[in-house]
Order: structure tokens, then sequence, then C-alpha cells
């Protein structure tokens, strides 16, 4: 860490094999978990996905967010190709969500619509 002069440490953590974290800022958004081999943040601050991209730069690998897109920068993705085909099913997983939102919100509009024609009729 001293290579990129960032103020996180390495630190012991129950959680995780060990975690990198900033002590003069707390909350989990500057904490970052190296777990089986792997490095990762929930929420990470724009501070720590800066750190968390420079030290993927030295090692010659990739930061990636929860939908596989790779960051070449705080606020620029695309998508790798080793990731193309993870990327496509995360799509398709959020589209089956707001398709199985709306469905039901679709239903409850229609029996509305319906039970105010009812009663117009009524």
């Amino acid at each position: 860490m001293r290579r990129l002069h960032s103020p996180y440490v390495l630190a012991p953590d129950a959680r995780a094999d060990a975690r990198v974290h900033d002590p003069t800022h707390g909350g989990e958004g500057n904490v970052l978990f190296l777990q089986v081999g792997e490095l990762w943040a929930s929420n990470p601050s724009l501070q720590l996905l800066g750190m968390m991209i420079e030290l993927a730069r030295e090692l010659d690998a990739r930061v990636r967010n929860d939908d596989f897109e790779t960051y070449r920068t705080v606020f620029e993705t695309y998508v790798h190709p080793d990731d193309a085909a993870q990327a496509a099913l995360a799509r398709a997983g959020r589209r089956r969500q707001v398709v199985g939102a709306a469905v039901p919100f679709g239903v409850g509009v229609l029996l509305g619509v319906m039970a105010l024609l009812l009663r117009r009729q009524g």
C-alpha cells in the first residue's frame, strides 16, 4: 500500500482472511476484504474504489462490480471479454426481476380498472 501512497493498512478480520482499511476513516464503505484469494468491498467509497483500481493496475488485475463490469476509472466501466457471458446473465436476471415486479402491479391495475367499470355499469 505504501507504493500507492495510500493511507490504507492491512489488518486481521473475523469475517475474512484480512481487511484493508483506512484507520483515519470509519464505515464499511472504506473497508476492503481479502477472502479466499479475492479482494472485495461492499459499497466502496469513491476513495476506496479509486485505490482498488490503482492496486489492480499494479497487480495486472481488474476491479469488477456486481454486474461483471470492469472499472477503467471510478466513473467508467466496460464489459471485459472474459466476463461477457456472466454480464449477459446478470442483465437477463435484472430484466426478469423487473418483469417479475411489473406483472403483479399490472394485474392490480387491471383488476382496479375492471372494478371501476363494473361500478359504473351497476
